[in-house]
């Protein structure tokens, strides 16, 4: 970003203030808070998989991989073990159909007929189950979850309205509720009605996307079985962090805090105002450290208090799908004052039937000087609204949003923070710029914020209250020094009363 920060001076100017081989761990999304690619570059540029590696893999009974959810840290694969199952697998001599991704992802498809038969091929894999002896015990491990026909089609009814849920065709959906029943239930070794890993690691991600509640997985395990170099079935078990005994220790502490933080939300139906107060409330009770425990999950926010962009991004996903507003995690990379190409992770958030973008991180002074952005946090506000329900236009100067789940353009202004609060200005107005400064004096603000609608008039009222010192005709202190922050690339300009 572009950005000076100075003191000015009535008088004397300014003055500067200055795979893998056989088994591997791979980290899936490196999100340190501080785009659209080929799935397969997306893929291999966040380390889940190699293809070329892939390609001279020596085919087993039964291999075993794992994958793991780690940000903050370089993606790198490890090795770990090789796993030999023994099972005779001369009972299964059919192999599934499997899924490929081009039959779990719905967007833009508009083929329906080829999205039907994709699930019917998809759906035979169910009847294969009944063939034999050694089928009834997949049938069994399933079950033990909770994996039924009735069960899957309720969870299926309740993931509807989930903004990635929504994006799979109806094999993916099913899919989906399979990993989540056998994520829920902390299941280990379960058999899912797909032969593609790569539709697993699809769908893992769409369930972590809708579900940050799922605080204790950060990766999966599975096997798979082959006849012949044929996949003939996976079974899937969820990276645990923690026991049975910790998860619900933990989750009776997120849910005193989450209490908490409801009891104060407002009780409006304009969405903005929940919005707004969700944003402050993990600001202000949040600390950005990049060493935080868990911070990856909602416990870091809501148990530590301190959090990188990850558990930011799904603390105020949980907080308002709470309150009944539909939000969901953003992922991709941004670029910062030190580097290009960062991962990170946002929000997509639902505000009065329009979609934004919210950047609880980037929003919190503390990100900005413990990512290196700038040494003094008083030259940023406690709380900054840069990127408080902002079109796609204006997160993508500095955002570039992954292809891992399809998102909309955002185009609405109505609900953006400095439009509510008519901070936001189309001209240079002396008139309206008065008025603002008089308005935050009033309300005991400790900065006037101004945020300009193009380049035109960011240069016009820099002129006019920098330039110019024009500024000074707004002040009530005579002291004839204002420190001020300016933001070229969001068009912002803060004044310190």
């Amino acid at each position: 970003m572009s950005r000076g920060e100075y003191l000015l001076r009535r008088h004397l100017g300014f003055k500067k203030v200055t795979a893998l081989m056989s088994s591997v761990i791979i980290s899936v999304s490196v999100l340190s808070g501080c785009g659209s690619e080929a799935w397969d570059q997306y893929l291999r540029d966040l380390g889940i998989r190699n293809p070329d590696v892939y390609q001279d893999e020596e085919a087993s009974s039964a291999t075993e991989y794992s994958y793991v959810i780690s940000e903050d840290v370089p993606a790198e694969p490890q090795l770990i073990y090789y796993v030999e199952d023994n099972e005779d697998m001369a009972s299964s001599s059919e192999t599934g159909t499997g899924m490929s991704d081009g039959a779990v992802l719905s967007e833009e498809r508009t083929d329906r007929e080829d999205m039907t038969e994709a699930d019917a091929s998809f759906m035979s894999s169910y009847k294969k189950l009944k063939d034999s002896e050694a089928d009834a015990r997949l049938r069994s491990a399933r079950e033990q979850v909770g994996i039924t026909e009735e069960n899957l089609e309720a969870v299926k009814r309740q993931q509807e309205g989930n903004y990635a849920y929504e994006r799979l065709t109806g094999s993916g959906k099913t899919l989906y509720a399979e990993l989540l029943i056998i994520m829920q239930a902390m299941g280990e070794d379960v058999p899912v009605s797909t032969t593609s890993d790569e539709a697993i690691e699809l769908v893992f991600d769409y369930v972590m996307t809708d579900h940050p509640e799922i605080f204790y997985v950060d990766g999966y395990q599975y096997t798979n079985y082959t006849l012949d170099n044929v996949i003939t079935k996976i079974t899937f078990t969820g990276n645990y962090l923690y026991d049975r005994e910790e998860v619900e220790r933990r989750q009776k502490l997120l849910n005193e805090a989450v209490n908490a933080c409801l009891a104060g939300a407002p009780s409006s139906t304009d969405d903005y105002y929940a919005i707004k107060y969700v944003y402050d409330y993990i600001i202000e009770n949040t600390d950005y450290d990049v060493n935080a425990i868990d911070n990856q999950n909602i416990c870091s926010v809501f148990i530590d208090g301190r959090s990188v962009c990850n558990g930011y991004s799904k603390a105020a996903q949980y907080l308002l799908n709470k309150l009944g507003i539909p939000c969901t995690l953003v992922t991709g990379t941004v670029t910062t004052k030190n580097s290009t190409g960062v991962r990170h992770a946002w929000n997509l958030v639902l505000c009065n039937d329009a979609y934004y973008y919210m950047d609880v991180t980037w929003g919190d002074a503390s990100y900005q000087t413990s990512a290196g952005e700038s040494a003094d946090s008083t030259k940023f506000p406690s709380v900054n609204y840069d990127y408080l329900n902002v079109s796609t236009q204006e997160i993508s100067k500095n955002h570039q949003i992954s292809d891992l789940v399809y998102m909309p353009v955002c185009n609405s202004m109505k609900d953006n923070y400095y439009v509510r609060e008519d901070e936001y200005f189309t001209y240079a107005e002396p008139a309206l710029i008065k008025e603002l400064f008089e308005r935050r004096y009033a309300d005991g603000s400790e900065n006037v914020t101004i945020k300009c609608a193009s380049d035109a008039v960011y240069d016009a009222l820099f002129q006019m209250l920098i330039t110019d010192r024009g500024v000074f005709n707004y002040l009530h202190d005579e002291t004839g020094v204002v420190s001020y922050t300016t933001f070229a690339d969001t068009k912002t300009m803060i004044f310190w009363l």
